[in-house]
């Protein structure tokens, strides 16, 4: 409201600089899978069409960090040799980072393959050219 009314572009982000993902195409929201749901969906889609890949978890054990920080949930090789990275999300939608979003970029950059994805829906849509 505030937008329209001083004739200003609305933001999109959060205070915290991440912005909300939304599905290209429908996808059914899964709320009792939640994001592992999606992520365990999209790695048996991509296993069952024989693409390298696997999952990938960062976090702080111990005080010691692991992983990727702001990669993707999953990682793997495309059928040309390309890299790729998966960032899952719920169905409805979510947020994806500032960091997560400079890896995005990163990734697209260096000539590798980066998409969000809500769903098998979405997952078959940016791939299914691709394997």
């Amino acid at each position: 409201y505030t937008a329209a009314k001083t004739g200003t572009r609305p933001k999109h982000q959060t205070k915290d600089g991440s912005i909300l993902t939304h599905p290209v195409v429908s996808c059914p929201d899964l709320p009792e899978q939640g994001k592992d749901g999606v992520q365990d969906l999209c790695y048996k889609w991509l296993k069952a069409r024989r693409v390298f890949c696997d999952t990938h978890a960062c976090g702080r054990k111990n005080g010691i960090l692991y992983g990727i920080k702001h990669s993707g949930d999953i990682h793997g090789y495309l059928p040309d040799g390309r890299g790729f990275e998966i960032e899952c999300k719920r169905g409805k939608g979510g947020h994806q980072t500032k960091g997560q979003r400079e890896r995005e970029t990163a990734v697209w950059v260096a000539g590798g393959v980066y998409y969000v994805v809500h769903g098998i829906p979405e997952m078959e849509c940016y791939f299914k050219r691709l394997v």
